[in-house]
């Protein structure tokens, strides 16, 4: 067949995009899981601190600290593999069509403590962090 790729069964032309659309893909699920984590984060941290304020137990308050991290670490994680992912598409977008070879490993340009410390998860997270860490000093036992 002319113009059909080798052992992929698609058109040199069609190769890229197929490829592209595999990325999307994974990008896609990486911020709908994000989104998820901050509206479970939300939730959560709501209870948590709701509860405090019932019982006034100084351990809650050292559980909702670990907790935050737990959420900014998953959060952060995903953001930081959206990331590598939307540099894979950016490298893939730029080949030829006869260099695709449907690679899916995310290519990481910055570390991962970077990501975690983005304005969209520092602000919010780091927020919380810091209202708990007050609250552990001003109720310490």
């Amino acid at each position: 067949m002319r113009g059909e790729s080798e052992g992929y069964g698609l058109m040199a032309d069609e190769k890229k995009h197929k490829h592209l659309e595999m990325i999307q893909g994974v990008i896609t699920r990486m911020g709908s899981n994000s989104f998820i984590i901050k509206g479970w984060s939300v939730t959560a941290f709501g209870a948590m601190y709701a509860y405090w304020l019932a019982k006034s137990d100084y351990l809650i308050l050292i559980l909702i600290l670990g907790v935050v991290l737990l959420f900014w670490f998953h959060d952060a994680y995903y953001l930081y593999l959206e990331r590598g992912f939307r540099n894979l598409y950016d490298e893939v977008r730029k080949k030829d069509d006869d260099q695709i070879d449907f690679e899916m490993t995310p290519i990481f340009k910055e570390k991962g403590i970077c990501t975690a410390l983005r304005p969209i998860l520092g602000w919010t997270y780091g927020s919380i962090t810091l209202i708990t860490i007050v609250l552990l000093f001003i109720f310490k036992p």
